[in-house]
């Protein structure tokens, strides 16, 4: 399934252009560099979602995650280790390029030692609903493949009505209406977490038969809510009194619906990809899990050569140094085992 892999590639690239952009957006210049970050910011907002979507297409569709055995020998391991090597290095990087700090064994350790419910970089939040995905695997797989349909799909339209909609309305809606969609910690129906419904929707598009799909449609249904998506975080930024959300993993309405056509979309092409191509992103695929745990040490790097409101420049250089400290460790093969 080479469109896997694709999915792999795009999501990774599209996380570190979200990081690379994040200087340039917070000055909110408005001028025409500002509003191209501003646009592309959009476009690579699924980015995430599709992580976890392919994650979720990966792990239920294996046979393999019914083993618990294997689950703590082989997947947890290969999630786990490197991150928490990753966290310590990422911790004691930033520390002795602080020139307010330096590096800090003690600091360091401190930093370690809250990892279990705070990461060290903000960029490593998405591997804590991972590592519960992996934990729960084994249950949401048995769950899954004892589900028709029917079931599949309610539990996918509750996840987005309690998930997505009633957040959307409580952050769009003015007062007191807004107050009428607003749950506290008892009266609360995000029972499928937001991460979670992303991991079974994976699941649930990986079974869709594409062929009575047509790319073209999906294409420009794509381009039309991207466009639309550009449109209202333009406006948003532009005018106070408007909040609707569309971008980063505020609730969304429009983000699991381009997600899913993407996704659909790369499934649908997955024969048409060229020999060549297929073999570069099977190739790449395997590091990319290296780059998400390397690439803000990557972004930084950059930014010494790079103006750090040249998110483009930035980009390009984070991810060239990243993805070249990641392939040199793929080449010793117990590193490549245990740190990426």
């Amino acid at each position: 399934m080479i469109y896997i892999d694709f999915i792999r590639v795009v999501a990774m690239l599209g996380v570190v252009m979200a990081h690379s952009s994040a200087d340039i957006l917070i000055t909110k210049s408005f001028s025409n560099y500002w509003n191209l970050a501003n646009a592309i910011i959009v476009i690579v907002t699924p980015a995430v979602p599709l992580f976890f979507m392919i994650s979720g297409a990966n792990l239920l569709n294996s046979k393999k995650t019914y083993g618990i055995g294997y689950l703590f020998k082989h997947r947890l391991t290969r999630v786990l280790i490197p991150f928490v090597f990753w966290s310590f290095v990422s911790t004691a990087f930033f520390q002795y390029i602080d020139p307010n700090t330096g590096f800090s064994w003690h600091l360091t350790l401190k930093n370690m030692s809250l990892i279990y419910h705070q990461p060290v970089l903000e960029a490593y939040w998405f591997i804590y609903p991972l590592i519960a995905f992996y934990l729960l695997s084994p249950i949401i797989k048995a769950l899954v493949d004892n589900m028709n349909d029917q079931l599949l799909n309610y539990a996918l339209i509750l996840w987005f009505v309690t998930n997505m909609i009633l957040p959307f309305l409580v952050v769009t809606m003015p007062n007191p209406w807004s107050d009428i969609f607003k749950v506290d910690n008892f009266g609360n129906l995000f029972f499928v977490s937001k991460s979670l419904g992303y991991f079974i929707l994976g699941y649930k598009l990986s079974k869709v038969d594409t062929e009575k799909l047509h790319l073209s449609l999906n294409l420009f249904v794509s381009v039309i809510l991207i466009a639309t998506m550009i449109g209202i975080n333009y406006w948003t930024y532009h005018d106070s009194s408007v909040h609707i959300p569309v971008t980063g993993y505020e609730p969304s309405v429009f983000v699991p619906v381009i997600s899913a056509l993407i996704f659909l979309s790369f499934k649908k092409i997955d024969p048409k990809v060229p020999s060549f191509m297929g073999k570069v992103i099977e190739y790449i695929a395997p590091l990319t899990y290296g780059v998400y745990l390397v690439h803000g040490i990557g972004i930084r790097l950059a930014q010494y050569y790079v103006n750090s409101l040249n998110f483009l420049g930035v980009f390009a250089l984070a991810m060239v140094v990243s993805l070249v400290i990641v392939w040199i460790i793929s080449l010793i093969p117990v590193a490549k085992k245990y740190l990426i």
